[in-house]
């Protein structure tokens, strides 16, 4: 995987804005969730919105390409 396919439409090669501020957002919050942990001020409810957010994106992420696969198997 190369590094621009993080920020770029996959048909296109062009960038996307999507993606771009989607990965610098989950960057920032992952930076802060290992700096909390590093000064070892992770709470429970760091843990559970971190987790939240960014594994929560992920999966839905990757339900809906899910989605758009089988519909387009159906068509």
């Amino acid at each position: 995987m190369r590094l621009a396919e993080l920020i770029s439409n996959p048909d296109t090669g062009r960038l996307s804005h999507t993606k771009l501020w989607a990965n610098v957002a989950c960057a920032a919050a992952t930076g802060m969730f290992v700096y909390q942990g590093y000064k070892g001020a992770l709470t429970l409810d760091t843990w559970l919105v971190y987790l939240g957010l960014v594994g929560g994106y992920s999966a839905a992420l990757r339900l809906i390409a899910a989605w758009r696969d089988k519909g387009a198997a159906n068509a």
